[in-house]
């Protein structure tokens, strides 16, 4: 009875030490959480991709995920979505496009309370994807694709913000760089639920 008096106590004192795991904001330094992932993109394309035309503005909409260990956080992300506008080029052409891509993410917690501040980054491959419809009589005559295979990165800055014990809202601002001449400006928006240490 007295050995499991003193291994209750001596539990009670190891949690309720203030640098315990126990004592962290949730779940100690191990975690992992994954949600949904809005990206809005400004892209620079090499206009030989895109039939003369300098495509619209992207939105990409996807999910990303991460597992935590101390300050740094390992994952994945994917994401897809088309050209905001679609327009004509110099022909009367209309042209249209799109962009997917899969790849890791990877993190380092500068800050990590209730509100983090956050460097890290995504790599990865993806497809760009672009027509053009050949219009002569009023109908479409024929369908011009360009679909070129690209290497993206995205560094980025993040904050974020836990609205509820299991919840981290953040936003990101990144610059996406990636072969065949295609890079922009992102501004990211994720909503993550899990265990966020």
């Amino acid at each position: 009875m007295v050995s499991r008096i003193l291994a209750t106590l001596a539990v009670l004192f190891v949690c309720c030490q203030p640098d315990a795991a126990w004592a962290q904001r949730f779940g100690g330094q191990f975690g992992g959480a994954a949600g949904f992932w809005l990206q809005y993109m400004i892209p620079n394309i090499d206009t030989r991709s895109t039939f003369g035309r300098d495509l619209g503005d992207l939105v990409l909409v996807g999910g990303r995920g991460f597992i935590q260990t101390g300050r740094v956080r390992l994952g994945f992300g994917a994401f897809g979505g088309s050209f905001t506008d679609e327009g004509v080029n110099s022909a009367g052409n209309e042209v249209s496009g799109g962009l997917n891509a899969a790849g890791l993410t990877a993190e380092y917690l500068i800050v990590q309370k209730d509100l983090e501040l956050i460097v890290g980054g995504f790599i990865g491959g993806g497809t760009l994807n672009v027509e053009e419809l050949l219009s002569v009589t009023g109908e479409v005559e024929t369908i011009n694709r360009v679909k070129e295979s690209l290497v993206i990165g995205i560094p980025w800055v993040r904050a974020g913000y836990n609205i509820a014990p299991l919840v981290n809202v953040g936003v990101e601002v990144g610059y996406m760089v990636g072969t065949q001449g295609f890079d922009g400006l992102t501004i990211g928006l994720d909503i993550l639920a899990g265990l966020i240490p």
